[in-house]
């Protein structure tokens, strides 16, 4: 548990919109990221955040606003309920972290900055994935994926008709044929990671994604091919591994 007496409350109180969610921040986050979230701010990458979007085992996602009232979201890390043994089997043999120290501290940064290198690249090869705006330690900031202005629902959640899952599983070839040719290969790709946002999907959460040079980037990517093959055949789009992986490798040969 972190101590609350680490905090500097003006800071909390400047940044944070509700009372609610500043108590929720000085229970997970230490003095440090919220240095981090002030840091960004000042960058003007956004002036406050308004409220809490998700929680998970990794990290919180805040909604934030700028001072033009554009959204943001913010993402953070967290250093003290983190997986360490399984960041570190995505990370452990990327070459851009070959001289990581590999303490709790550290190895948090990394996972922040890999996602950030991650959408970066995703971005700049045209994917629908959220835009990265800006990194500071265990903290980034990014575009605010939204629909009506709400946070846009998982695919998971969506009630969807048999044309517009149809239309789904296409963009989702597109995209893992798109993001092989990039360099990249998702390696936590499912319905849990994809956003629906006027029936154009967004993918999000690339802190695991792995260059193509990873020793276990085709394993990953099987696994993703079988979570979206899993998926739609559940919901009446019957679809096999092999008939997946044949659609996104001669989707991938056409580009």
């Amino acid at each position: 548990m972190i101590e609350t007496d680490k905090f500097d409350y003006d800071v909390l109180e400047k940044r944070i919109k509700q009372e609610s969610d500043r108590k929720t921040f000085a229970k997970v986050f230490d003095n440090q990221s919220i240095n981090a979230v002030h840091s960004l701010a000042n960058k003007g990458l956004f002036d406050v955040l308004e409220h809490i979007v998700s929680t998970g085992k990794e990290a919180h996602v805040f909604a934030a606003t700028d001072v033009s009232g554009n959204t943001r979201a913010v993402k953070i890390f967290k250093k003290e309920t983190t997986d360490f043994k399984r960041m570190n089997e995505y990370i452990v043999d990327d070459r851009r972290f070959q001289n990581l120290r590999k303490d709790r501290r550290n190895l948090v940064f990394a996972w922040a900055k890999k996602e950030y290198k991650n959408l970066l690249l995703a971005n700049r090869a045209n994917l629908s994935v959220p835009v990265p705006l800006g990194i500071k330690e265990n903290v980034i900031v990014m575009e605010f994926i939204s629909e009506n202005n709400k946070p846009a629902k998982q695919l998971k959640e969506t009630k969807s008709t048999k044309k517009e899952l149809e239309t789904y599983l296409e963009q989702i070839i597109d995209f893992m044929a798109k993001l092989y040719l990039a360099g990249l290969v998702h390696a936590d790709l499912s319905e849990y990671n994809i956003l629906v946002q006027k029936k154009k999907l967004v993918i999000i959460d690339f802190a695991q994604a792995v260059l193509l040079n990873h020793p276990k980037a085709r394993e990953f990517f099987e696994r993703d091919v079988t979570n979206i093959a899993n998926f739609f055949s559940k919901k009446g789009i019957k679809i096999s591994f092999e008939e997946l992986y044949a659609k996104i490798k001669a989707h991938k040969n056409e580009l």
